[in-house]
């Protein structure tokens, strides 16, 4: 009976951060429009961003074994794992891909990381790799409930019908090992093939990663399952040194989100990470939680991660100014309009206290691109989407150029 009760209070939870949102269509499924694909390196022609703010508030924390572990990385002796956690503005990872390359580019290529089958979910999914299947499959996502299956903690769930599934994986960044992440029962990889399905290529299996011989970027993997058995997505790796920067985001995602995947946090774990990066609270911002209901859910995503994931350390990004839109009947005619959303500050407000009380790092986003009236002109710079929510693709870009900038500021030493 306790069990159900406090399953129906996170549902509960979950719907009020949407029950006054005309928007949530939007959030889930964006389109990030492509303004510009230069990585943009020159800030100066962004008047409006607070560069003095582009920084990492440690709140008290030490941050001086997380820069050594960086440091062995650096020096050729150790991986160095970062899990960046969100929402719609990690899923599409214009941000992350650039977080990754810049800190690769600073401490060496461990590989891509983890890859989610959000296509197959049918959502958008990042420019870098491809995951597609010929056969029949039951597919979940986070934020469509009830879930057809059961819920890995990359937020999407592939579950073949089939004992025996190829899947055709493609990825522009090298890998020489994989592993498949999954939930409930097996899965063992019964045969690869390259490009060309009729040509075997030899790997080794040591029960949790298989090893090529060679580097790979497009293979044919043929995956035997149980009937139970959910894939979250693929884990690749190029290297047993440098950085990898797993970005897990899912359009609309809150903090209650993944909060209500249950072992979520025995799952990412696996993952071993040094650093988790957490983006969220913009979702929240359009829907009726409280400050004091959404730091409840900060606190138990986070208090989740701590004790599953007792080495790694954590910061948690304050999300800038966006707009909402509202809807009014004007002459019996329903019209819109678009007005700045307010809850962003004071949202953004309660994660920065929460930070200080509980010395968690912090990354103030809504400071660093100027606080109050910085939608307005990141709309103007042709960085925030028209519809007032999503940066354009070089609007995350710029943004996973700043965010590196701060990280490396605080631990490259």
């Amino acid at each position: 009976m306790n069990k159900y009760i406090a399953s129906l209070c996170i549902l509960c939870i979950a719907f009020l951060a949407f029950a006054d949102d005309s928007q949530l269509e939007l959030r889930l499924n964006p389109e990030i429009e492509e303004t510009n694909v230069i990585t943009p390196a020159d800030y100066s022609k962004y008047k409006f961003l607070n560069l003095r703010e582009n920084k990492i508030n440690l709140n008290g924390r030490d941050w001086s074994s997380l820069a050594q572990k960086f440091a062995e990385a650096k020096a050729g002796n150790r991986v160095f794992s970062i899990v960046y956690l969100g929402d719609s503005h990690i899923q599409a990872d214009f941000g992350g891909d650039v977080l990754r390359h810049r800190l690769q580019e600073a401490a060496g290529n461990a590989g891509r990381g983890v890859i989610i089958p959000f296509k197959m979910a049918k959502t958008n999914q990042p420019l870098d790799y491809t995951i597609n299947t010929n056969s029949p499959y039951i597919s979940s996502k986070l934020l469509k409930q009830p879930w057809a299956t059961e819920m890995p903690y990359t937020g999407v769930g592939i579950q073949p019908t089939n004992p025996n599934t190829t899947f055709a994986l493609s990825s522009k960044t090298p890998f020489n090992r994989m592993r498949i992440i999954k939930r409930q029962g097996e899965a063992k990889i019964a045969a690869v093939f390259g490009e060309n399905v009729g040509i075997p290529i030899g790997y080794k299996d040591d029960g949790e990663w298989i090893y090529f011989d060679q580097d790979q970027t497009d293979i044919h993997a043929r995956i035997e399952t149980e009937a139970e058995t959910v894939i979250g997505g693929f884990d690749l790796r190029c290297d047993s040194i440098g950085i990898l920067v797993h970005s897990i985001g899912n359009n609309g995602a809150t903090y209650s989100s993944y909060g209500m995947i249950d072992k979520f946090g025995s799952g990412i774990s696996e993952l071993e990470a040094d650093l988790f990066i957490i983006a969220l609270g913009t979702n929240e911002a359009y829907g009726r939680i409280s400050p004091e209901g959404f730091i409840s859910n900060v606190d138990n995503l986070i208090s989740t991660i701590r004790n599953h994931c007792q080495a790694a350390e954590i910061m948690i990004v304050a999300p800038a100014e966006s707009f909402r839109r509202i809807y009014r009947r004007r002459n019996g005619r329903r019209r819109s309009s678009t007005t700045v959303n307010s809850k962003i500050s004071t949202l953004s407000r309660s994660l920065r206290l929460y930070a200080e009380k509980e010395h968690i790092p912090l990354y103030h986003h809504y400071r660093v691109a100027g606080g109050a009236g910085a939608a307005s002109k990141m709309r103007q710079a042709h960085i925030l989407s028209s519809d007032g929510i999503h940066y354009t693709a070089e609007g995350y870009r710029l943004w996973g150029n700043l965010l590196a900038d701060a990280i490396l500021q605080s631990i490259d030493k």
